[in-house]
C-alpha cells in the first residue's frame, strides 16, 4: 500500500513540475512586456527595429534577414521554425504599427535636419519650365539601404547657336530614396562633375564629351573623352574613366582609368591609377584634371 502511495505521489510531482516548465516556456515565447509611447520614443532606430521584429521572433518566425536571426539567436527564448506561419493579434498589429510610425518620424526629422528633401516630380517640372532636359537617368543603389536611388544628368545649356560649336553644359544631380512617398534626399547637385563642351574651361582646339555612365553595386562611374585635333595631325584622344564607391556616407573616388590613342602613330596606352588621397564626389571638379599630354601627342 505504501509503495502505491509513493508511486502516485511521484507521478503527481513530476506532472506538476512538467506543467510549470511548459507554462514558463510558453510564457517566455508569447508573453512580453510592450513599451509605452514615451519609452519607444527614447529608443534608437536600431533598437526600434529589433523591438518591432521581436513580436515575430517570439512566435518562432525565422527571419530572411541574417542580422535579425543573429540577434535573436542570443535570446534564450528564441526557437526559430522555418514552417512557422505567424498570426498577429489586433493588439500586436497596433504595437507594430506604432513602432513603424515612430521610426518614420525619426527618419523624417533626421533627413530634414541634415540634407534637403525634394519632390522628384516637382524637380522634373522645374527643369521642363526652363527648357532643360534630363539627358541621362539612372536608377540603382548608392548607399547601404535597400531603397532605390536616382541619378540625373541634366542638359542645362542656354546656348542657342546652330552647328557643332554650341556651348553644352551639364549638371549632375543625385537623389537618395527614402521610405517617405515621393520624397528624396538631394545628395548632390553639381555643375563641375560632367564636362562641358565648347566652353571656356577647356582648350579651344579640343572637343569633349562624356559616356559610359553607370550605377552598379554602390559604384558610380563615368567616362570623359577629349579629342584633340592639332594642325597637320589626325589627332589624339584621351578617355578618363572615374570610378566612385560609396563608403561611410560619401561617394569617394577609388580609381581612374586613362586610355590614350595617337591617331598619327596608332599608339595606344592604358593607365590604371588607384586613388590614394580621398577625393569626395561632392568636392570633385572635372576641370582640375589634366587631359592633354603634349609629350604623348608628339610621340
Amino acid at each position: 500500500m505504501k509503495k502505491i502511495v509513493l508511486v502516485l505521489l511521484c507521478m503527481f510531482l513530476m506532472s506538476s513540475c512538467k506543467d510549470r516548465i511548459n507554462a514558463q516556456i510558453e510564457t517566455s515565447k508569447s508573453d512580453f512586456e510592450t513599451l509605452t509611447d514615451q519609452e519607444l520614443k527614447s529608443k534608437s532606430l536600431k533598437e526600434l527595429r529589433f523591438l518591432r521584429n521581436e513580436v515575430f521572433a517570439r512566435k518562432g518566425y525565422m527571419f530572411k534577414n541574417e542580422d535579425l536571426n543573429t540577434y535573436f539567436k542570443t535570446k534564450s527564448w528564441y526557437n526559430p521554425n522555418p514552417d512557422t506561419k505567424v498570426e498577429l493579434t489586433p493588439e500586436e498589429e497596433n504595437y507594430i504599427n506604432k513602432i513603424k510610425d515612430i521610426e518614420t518620424s525619426i527618419k523624417t526629422k533626421k533627413i530634414s535636419g541634415s540634407l534637403q528633401t525634394v519632390d522628384l516630380e516637382k524637380e522634373r517640372k522645374f527643369y521642363d519650365n526652363k527648357d532643360f532636359y534630363i539627358n541621362t537617368e539612372l536608377k540603382g543603389f548608392i548607399n547601404n539601404d535597400t531603397i532605390e536611388d536616382i541619378i540625373w544628368i541634366i542638359d542645362i545649356s542656354t546656348d542657342d547657336s546652330l552647328g557643332g560649336n554650341a556651348k553644352e553644359e551639364y549638371r549632375l544631380q543625385i537623389f537618395l530614396g527614402t521610405e517617405i512617398n515621393n520624397k528624396y534626399i538631394e545628395y548632390l547637385k553639381s555643375d563641375s562633375v560632367i564636362p562641358c563642351n565648347n566652353c571656356d574651361n577647356w582648350e579651344n582646339e579640343s572637343e569633349y564629351s562624356f559616356s559610359n555612365v553607370k550605377l552598379e553595386n554602390k559604384t558610380f562611374h563615368f567616362s570623359t573623352i577629349q579629342l584633340y585635333r592639332g594642325a597637320g595631325t589626325q589627332g589624339f584622344s584621351q578617355e578618363n574613366t572615374f570610378i566612385f564607391n560609396f563608403d561611410n556616407d560619401n561617394m569617394i573616388l577609388s580609381k581612374v582609368i586613362k586610355d590614350y590613342q595617337n591617331y598619327d602613330t596608332n599608339k595606344k596606352k592604358k593607365d590604371r591609377i588607384m586613388q590614394k588621397e580621398k577625393v569626395f564626389l561632392k568636392d570633385f571638379n572635372i576641370y582640375d584634371w589634366k587631359y592633354v599630354d603634349p609629350a604623348y601627342i608628339s610621340g
